[in-house]
């Protein structure tokens, strides 16, 4: 059966759609028959050149997906064909376009695949379309344990903290799975996003909502510090201005941001932003543990349990939408949340 990637060819150096050979797993390493793809805002910024990642031909990019493994590699233990999963299939990370999630049949690492468990009727189902979105948890995760320092989640919640974390930009995903993260850990949960997510906000427990739009935002918000940490899950220029206002009525701090401090924009003293690449801390052998527990133990019974929910998913149809998917994001990209 076919595989279907993108490649070039010749001299002319063209681009052609076209079909290809399904892979072997190496060591450690599965291919899986991919069923959805969560579609994310640095896929269209790659391929309209606003981030500069030098990828070789055969290019297949996409990253995280759910599906159901087809064949597994020696070493693998924890699967076996059948079994339905979720995973971040480290493509445009590799350079290697048997791992980008945009084809029929791609390879995915098994040290990070979680099982999506069996249907149960009390339950129900995990669909694949959340289980590809639910993936992209990896990133809050990531930045809430390893970059923030923050404490791990816990099933049932864990007691509270006494303390709070500020999550900019709520409504986007990350910031939606960030805040329930955080509350797993015992922390309240200040979110700052547009009005009109109010209910959202009430809907994932978020402790005290602000709304980003109002002109009161950065005294607002102020007022319910100080904060353990500060996390910008989705923000622009304007929006790192006033969160670096917001910290320095607190006295001076860090945040986390989503690329960086924008250029043209100044800190106040003793206000600092930076940027990291989450999916890297994965890779990173001396994350082994924190990696194994958030694939194989977190995510599994957080799944499970039903104790990690998406925003609503739209799916838009199959890889010959990804175009339309990414032009739909593309659209979005003035700030909304």
């Amino acid at each position: 059966m076919a595989n279907v990637g993108y490649w070039l060819f010749g001299v002319e150096e063209r681009r052609k759609l076209g079909s290809g050979d399904l892979y072997d797993p190496g060591e450690g390493e599965m291919l899986i028959q991919v069923k959805a793809v969560a579609v994310q805002p640095g896929e269209w910024k790659m391929q309209e050149g606003l981030i500069p990642i030098s990828l070789k031909y055969p290019t297949i990019i996409g990253l995280s997906a759910s599906g159901i493994v087809k064949k597994t590699g020696p070493g693998v233990t924890r699967f076996q064909p059948g079994d339905r999963i979720l995973t971040n299939t480290t493509g445009v990370l590799r350079n290697d376009s048997r791992f980008g999630a945009y084809q029929k049949y791609c390879l995915a690492p098994e040290n990070l695949a979680s099982k999506i468990r069996p249907y149960i009727p009390q339950i129900g189902d995990v669909p694949f379309d959340e289980a590809a979105n639910l993936a992209t948890s990896y990133a809050a995760m990531s930045a809430l344990v390893l970059h923030l320092h923050l404490n791990k989640p816990q099933m049932p919640s864990a007691i509270s903290t006494g303390e709070k974390i500020l999550i900019w930009g709520l409504s986007s995903s990350m910031g939606i799975f960030a805040a329930q993260l955080a509350r797993q850990a015992g922390y309240e949960v200040v979110g700052v996003a547009s009005g009109r997510h109010q209910e959202l906000a009430a809907r994932f427990g978020v402790t005290h909502f602000v709304n980003r739009t109002a002109v009161d935002v950065v005294t607002t918000a102020s007022s319910l510090g100080p904060f353990k940490a500060v996390f910008a899950a989705a923000d622009s220029a304007e929006d790192q201005v006033k969160i670096g206002k917001i910290l320095a009525a607190l006295g001076g701090g860090s945040f986390l941001t989503t690329m960086g401090v924008r250029a043209g924009v100044k800190l106040p003293e003793h206000v600092t932003g930076h940027f990291v690449q989450y999916i890297d801390d994965y890779l990173d052998e001396k994350n082994r543990e924190f990696t194994k527990w958030f694939w194989w133990n977190y995510l599994e019974t957080a799944l499970e349990q039903k104790q990690l929910k998406s925003i609503p998913v739209t799916t838009v149809g199959g890889l010959d939408k990804t175009g339309e998917a990414w032009r739909i994001l593309e659209e979005r990209r003035k700030p909304w949340y």
